[in-house]
């Protein structure tokens, strides 16, 4: 398999189960099955502009283009730049162009957005840093202000080079594909922060390095509580939603 990057399609929650499309990912795989958790974990995790940071973004400007309606169709286009606190342990340098369409139901009524979010930048953890650029294109639903909550279904998108900082051969370059089915997101309040809550996703990671080829498909449970579980084959992991830590379970 000497192609650099394939694209797949997907990712979401509640339910865990996987493939692993190149054998036991320990014996046959360039990289490990933790080692491909944690980079799924970074491409999940708002401390390393995951898909909670762009799915945030995605839900505060949806809510700003339903708001103000000046007619079904209309498009309304950010940008918006994301960076690292000083002196944190997890370092991020991201732009954001986001691309929102109001949707109408039957009765010409405001119903969703569809929200097109492109991405850049880089970002340096502990065990792994990566460059990365990509795309979201979600639909974005629970936009009245008499639901608690959003709801989101889409496909998040990247690709770039990685360094996974436990051995200086894993490095070399990804594409992750997210698939997300009916996300939930509660609402921020004075009390409370936006924090997905439930939902599905399918995800698939495929990439090269000096070890080789590697492939691996899993799906992914938002189980609330800043929580999602990963499975991978045999494998199941708990990433936090915020730093992207993962725990083998």
């Amino acid at each position: 398999m000497k192609n650099p990057l394939i694209f797949i399609i997907p990712v979401v929650l509640l339910g865990i189960t996987a493939c692993k499309k190149l054998g036991d990912p320990t014996q046959l795989s360039a990289i490990t099955s933790d080692e491909s958790a944690i980079m799924i974990a970074g491409s999940l995790a708002s401390e390393s502009n995951g898909f909670v940071s762009l799915s945030n973004d995605a839900t505060i400007t949806s809510q700003t283009v339903y708001t103000t309606n000046k007619g079904c169709g209309i498009t309304h286009t950010d940008t918006i730049s994301h960076q690292s606190l000083s002196g944190a342990s997890i370092t991020y340098s991201f732009k954001h162009v986001i691309t929102n369409k109001l949707n109408c139901n039957a009765n010409k009524q405001p119903d969703n957005v569809t929200s097109n979010l492109t991405f850049s930048g880089s970002y340096n953890g502990p065990k792994l840093s990566a460059k990365q650029s990509g795309s979201t294109n979600t639909t974005v639903a629970g936009l009245t202000p008499t639901s608690a909550v959003y709801v989101i279904n889409g496909q998040f998108k990247s690709m770039g080079s990685y360094k996974l900082k436990s051995d200086t051969t894993r490095a070399g370059t990804i594409a992750i594909d997210i698939t997300v089915k009916n996300v939930v997101i509660s609402k921020a309040t004075v009390t409370m922060p936006a924090i997905i809550t439930g939902g599905t996703a399918t995800a698939t990671i495929t990439g090269n390095s000096p070890k080789g080829a590697f492939l691996f498909d899993g799906t992914l449970t938002f189980a609330g509580f800043n929580e999602a579980i990963l499975t991978l084959g045999n494998n199941s992991y708990s990433i936090n939603l915020s730093t992207g830590a993962v725990a083998k379970r």
